[in-house]
């Protein structure tokens, strides 16, 4: 593409890296005390083999990002499969994409086989010595059959040893599926459940301070307090949007060589991600007020 190349706010701002990405990011996974004491259990349940976990909370809470620090944190330890959606076609399909994930090859066999191949690999300890720690977000989509299929793989024992831990995230909603009758013996079997939820305004701004702080930034010398409040205010303390906003409004700040940016900035910014019309400035709200007058004036209608 031609044209002048564009500069990140990065450079502009002095920073060593990009401080809020839009996309799951462990570095910047903000865990208020209930939730790292959480994460700690789970780590210990996956590492004794105790059974079943949810991780749990609305959209944008940090699902994501606590699946990808489990990876991190069981990768050398565990054979580890991740699987970023629940969305599969057929038991078949889920069964096919758990060989091909464990490296076995013949992927398209039949159900039967590949649930033969599977369990082979796995009681095998002499090649692979490694349990399995399987991860599905967005676990609230998967289907009866595939959550049967789960549930059938966490049985398997070999040597009085569980092969397969299972950690399933999504949605509020994934307790309510689980909490039928059909998933009688899978919701026995959920010893631990970590909810995530909306962050306060302090941990809303902690959340911001850290990244920037990872990013070589000093959080007071590029975002006033106001403007920390108006991020809140905003996002009610949902962690992606408040990354998103945050984001957005350094992108803006940079354009405007805002070396330091306040509550207007943050306005901004929500104005440009929410296609709303840009707020105006004190000046230009003082210049608008003018003395009353006997004119009529119609102004737009909104819903």
């Amino acid at each position: 593409m031609g044209g002048k190349p564009q500069v990140m706010y990065e450079s502009y701002y002095q920073l060593s890296g990009r401080p809020f990405n839009h996309s799951p990011n462990t570095e910047c996974f903000f865990a208020g005390d209930y939730v790292r004491e959480s994460l700690s259990q789970l780590v210990r349940i996956v590492t004794r083999g105790e059974g079943v976990s949810l991780v749990t909370g609305p959209t944008g809470t940090g699902k994501s990002s606590v699946c990808q620090l489990l990876v991190e944190h069981f990768q050398f330890s565990h054979q580890v499969i991740y699987f970023q959606h629940g969305l599969f076609s057929s038991r078949h399909a889920f069964l096919e994409s758990v060989v091909l994930a464990l490296g076995i090859s013949n992927a398209r066999n039949s159900e039967a086989k590949n649930r033969a191949a599977i369990r082979e690999h796995l009681f095998n300890l002499d090649e692979y010595p490694r349990s399995l720690l399987l991860i599905i977000d967005d676990a609230h989509q998967m289907s009866v059959d595939v959550l049967e299929e789960c549930r059938q793989l966490i049985s398997l024992v070999y040597g009085g040893t569980t092969r397969v831990h299972l950690v399933l995230a999504g949605l509020l909603k994934l307790e309510d599926s689980l909490a039928q009758p059909t998933f009688a013996s899978l919701n026995q079997r959920v010893v631990h459940r970590c909810y995530l939820s909306a962050l306060s305004s302090i941990e809303t701004r902690s959340m911001i301070g850290d990244c920037l702080l990872k990013a070589g930034g000093e959080p007071a010398e590029l975002f006033t307090r106001d403007a920390l409040r108006k991020i809140y205010e905003y996002t009610e303390g949902v962690p992606r949007i408040a990354v998103q906003l945050a984001d957005r409004a350094m992108l803006l700040g940079m354009q405007r060589e805002q070396p330091i940016l306040d509550s207007f900035d943050i306005e901004l910014a929500w104005a440009d991600l929410q296609q709303l019309p840009e707020p105006k400035t004190q000046k230009e709200l003082a210049q608008t007020a003018a003395p009353a007058s006997s004119a009529i004036e119609f102004g737009l209608l909104s819903d």
